[in-house]
C-alpha cells in the first residue's frame, strides 16, 4: 500500500473487512473466554544474537521550526515517490499536525529482515519529510518478521505476499500465549527503533487492529507483555516495575519524552454491537491482570483505536454520525478514563464494499465525520483523528491521486479552516435529522449545519440536493460551502443537504 507495495489493495481490504465481520461474529465467545485466541508456541532454535538489538546511530534530522498545524487532524501518506506531493502543495488548506506511519514501507518485518539487522533508510526519509512540514510522528511497531514468527508458514496474514513474508500476524516465537517467555526479540526491536529516533518520534503504537486475525493471531496477554516491555524501554519502569522475566540490553527509559499508545482495536458497521466492537476489545486488553499483577493501563499513556463506520454492504452507505457511537463506547471502557483518546485510523473504509462512490457524498461524509469529532475543551472527546488515506494505489479510498484531487480533499481543507483556531460552544446538537455545531473566534460566530436524513432520496443526489429548509438565525449574514464559496444568505431560510454549510456573521477570518 506504500509506493508499489500493495498491487491489489482492493482485494486486501475486502479480506480485511471480511475478517472483521468474522471477528465481530466471534466477539461474544472472545469476551466469555477472557480474550484467548492463542496459537501454540512454536519452539525454534534461538538465533545467535538472541536479543535482536541492531547496531545503530541516532537519527540526526532536525525540525524545520515554525508552528505545528492543528494536531487534531492526522493523516496517512503511503508514498514518498517524487510523483506524490505533500498534501498542502496540492491543496494549501489540507493541513494536519500528525503523521501515522502505517502502510508506508516502515513495518517491523520490512526494516528488521534478520536477527540484529535493521535498515532504517526509508524510515529516515519519512522522518525528514515530517520534520520539514512541522508534523509529529506516530509509529506503529507491528508486523513480526518471518524469521521471528512463531508460525513462519502462515500465509493468511496481511502483507504475506506483498512485503515481509508469511507469519507477520503471529507472535514472536519467544513469547508464550500467557505472556511469559523472554520476549527478547520484541525488546531488541523496540530498543533499536527508540535508540535511533529518540526525541524524533512522539508516539509509539504497539500493534494494529489486534482483534482481526489478519493482523494478530496471538493472545491479549502477549500484547500486554509487549506493551509493558515497550513502556519500560521507552519511558522507564512504571510504579510496579518492569516484568521480572524481561532483560533490557541497552537499559530502560531511553526516551521518556515519547508516549505509548495501546494496541489499536477496530469495529464498524451499523448495529450497536458492531459499532461497539472496538470498545469491547479494548476492554479485553485493558482488563488483563497479568504482567506482574499490573493491568496494562499502568503502562499506556493514550488509548488508540480505529473509528471506522464502514458497513461492508453494497448500497448501504456508511453513516458518519455513527462515529459518535464508536467513540462514546470506547470512552466508557473501564480503564480509559483520564487518558487521551486517539482514533489512529479512520475514514469511510473501502468504499467499493458499499458502492459509496459519489464524490459529493464522500465530501459530505468527511466533513461531518470531522465536525462531529472535533475535541471540546475539558471533555473526554477524541483528541486526534488520523484519516486513511491521502494516497493509495486504490484510488477509490484516496483523497488524492496523480490524476485527481477529490472534492473530499477540498472539503477536508475547508473543515480544517472552519474549526482550527475556533472555540466550539458545546457538542454538536441534533433536531430530528438536522445537526448544528456552533463556533466562535472573538466577535466572529459561525454555525455548521447539515441534514443527515439517509432516507430522503434527494439528500443523496449529486448536484444540488435538498433535504430540508433551515431558518437562518438573524445574526448570520453569509454562508460558506465545502468548496470554499462564500456568499450572502439567500433570505430567511436556506436549503440543507448531506453536505454541511457554514453560516457566518462575517467573512471567515
Amino acid at each position: 500500500m506504500s509506493e508499489s507495495l500493495f498491487l491489489d489493495f482492493h482485494s486486501f481490504h475486502l479480506l480485511k473487512r471480511l475478517a472483521l465481520l468474522l471477528s465481530l461474529a466471534a466477539l461474544a465467545g472472545l469476551v466469555a473466554c477472557g480474550g484467548s485466541n492463542s496459537a501454540p508456541l512454536v519452539q525454534v532454535p534461538p538465533p545467535i544474537n538472541t536479543n535482536n538489538v541492531c547496531s545503530t546511530t541516532p537519527f540526526s534530522g532536525n525540525p524545520a521550526g515554525g508552528a505545528q498545524p492543528n494536531p487534531f487532524f492526522g493523516m496517512h501518506i503511503h508514498s514518498l515517490a517524487p510523483g506524490t506531493p505533500w498534501p498542502n502543495t496540492v491543496v494549501p488548506s489540507v493541513q494536519f499536525g500528525g503523521l501515522r506511519l502505517w502502510d508506508s514501507g516502515t513495518g517491523w518485518a520490512e526494516m528488521n529482515p534478520s536477527v540484529g539487522v535493521c535498515d532504517f533508510s526509508h524510515m529516515d526519509s519519512w522522518l525528514t519529510e515530517a520534520q520539514a512540514n512541522n508534523v509529529d510522528v506516530l509509529y506503529n511497531l507491528g508486523r513480526v518478521p518471518n524469521w521471528a514468527s512463531s508460525n513462519k508458514s502462515d500465509s493468511s496474514c496481511a502483507y504475506a505476499d506483498i512485503s515481509g513474508g508469511d507469519g507477520q500476524c503471529d507472535p514472536p516465537y519467544d513469547l508464550n500465549p500467557d505472556g511469559s517467555g523472554t520476549d527478547d526479540i520484541w525488546i531488541g526491536w523496540v530498543t533499536s527503533v527508540v535508540s535511533r529516533y529518540k526525541g524524533k518520534i512522539k508516539f509509539y503504537e504497539i500493534w494494529n487492529e489486534w482483534n482481526i486475525s489478519l493482523f494478530w493471531t496471538g493472545t491479549p496477554q502477549q500484547l500486554v507483555r509487549m506493551t509493558q516491555d515497550a513502556y519500560c524501554i521507552i519511558e522507564g519502569p512504571p510504579a510496579g516495575g518492569c516484568n521480572p522475566n524481561s532483560t533490557f540490553p541497552s537499559g530502560t527509559k531511553l526516551d521518556p519524552s515519547a508516549q505509548i499508545i495501546t494496541p489499536s482495536t477496530v469495529g464498524g458497521g451499523t448495529s450497536q454491537t458492531s459499532l461497539a466492537a472496538a470498545a469491547k476489545n479494548m476492554d479485553i486488553f485493558l482488563n488483563q491482570t497479568q504482567a506482574g499483577g499490573m493491568g496494562p493501563g499502568s503502562f499506556v499513556d493514550i488509548i488508540g483505536f480505529h473509528c471506522y463506520v464502514s458497513t461492508q454492504t453494497v448500497g448501504d452507505y456508511p453513516i458518519p454520525e455513527n462515529v459518535t457511537t464508536v467513540n462514546n463506547a470506547v470512552a466508557a471502557v473501564n480503564g480509559v478514563q483520564g487518558k487521551p483518546l486517539f482514533c489512529t485510523e479512520g475514514g469511510w473504509g473501502n468504499i467499493a464494499d458499499e458502492g459509496f462512490s459519489d464524490p459529493d457524498l464522500q465530501a459530505a461524509f468527511l466533513a461531518r465525520y470531522y465536525l462531529l469529532q472535533n475535541p471540546l475543551p475539558n471533555s473526554t472527546s477524541v483528541s486526534r483523528v488520523y484519516w486513511y488515506a491521502w494516497d493509495t494505489t486504490a484510488t477509490d479510498i484516496a483523497l488524492w491521486s496523480p490524476t485527481d484531487t477529490t472534492p473530499a480533499a477540498i472539503a477536508y481543507g475547508e473543515v480544517y479552516k472552519w474549526i482550527s483556531g475556533a472555540t466550539q460552544s458545546g457538542a454538536c446538537s441534533v433536531n430530528g435529522t438536522v445537526y448544528t455545531c456552533t463556533y466562535t473566534r472573538g466577535s466572529y460566530q459561525a454555525l455548521a449545519v447539515w441534514d443527515s436524513n439517509p432516507d430522503t432520496t434527494t439528500c443523496y443526489t449529486a448536484g444540488t440536493p435538498t433535504c430540508s429548509t433551515f431558518p437562518i438565525p438573524s445574526q448570520y449574514k453569509l454562508y460558506r460551502d465545502l468548496s470554499g464559496n462564500e456568499t450572502g444568505v439567500p433570505g430567511a431560510t436556506i436549503s440543507l443537504s448531506a453536505k454541511p454549510i457554514l453560516l457566518e456573521t462575517s467573512a471567515l477570518p
